[in-house]
């Protein structure tokens, strides 16, 4: 077994081959890169999808606006706060990511992310197989090269 280039500590994934002991809403999900993209791009287009509307432009506009009041203890991450189901970034600066005020995004279980910049018309996922803290290198370095590879 593979062992965390950072702790040391074997890492495994989960075998989507096996029946799983119970339904799971993190971590046991698993899709394709082109099915994943496909819904990226149904976000950015307000939800759209080729020919279909699949969800009112209005429901994504809710989906992807902060829902934390300040009383709440923001653990998304800096300069970000909560959607319903994305990380929402709420301005300029204070982030550690490159982006654009309202972009959003959501990392998987095991490594993958994905995030959308409606504001540069990107939507981006990455696949990986990387659980631990090694994932979220891969993630901020994936963010940043896509990042100064727009030239506008």
């Amino acid at each position: 077994m593979p062992k965390d280039p950072d702790s040391g500590q074997p890492q495994s994934v989960l075998d989507l081959t096996r029946p799983l002991k119970m339904e799971c809403g993190g971590g046991c999900a698993a899709s394709t890169a082109a099915d994943y993209i496909r819904f990226a791009q149904m976000l950015l287009n307000r939800g759209r999808l080729g020919d279909a509307r699949l969800l009112a432009p209005k429901t994504v506009d809710f989906m992807t606006t902060n829902h934390l009041g300040p009383e709440i203890q923001n653990n998304v991450g800096a300069g970000y706060g909560f959607g319903l189901g994305f990380a929402v970034r709420l301005g300029p600066g204070v982030s550690a990511l490159n982006g654009s005020t309202g972009d959003y995004n959501w990392g998987g279980a095991y490594g993958t992310y994905f995030w959308v910049d409606p504001r540069e018309d990107l939507a981006f996922v990455f696949m990986s197989q990387a659980p631990g803290p090694i994932r979220v290198h891969y993630r901020q370095l994936m963010h940043a090269m896509v990042h100064q590879a727009i030239m506008d």
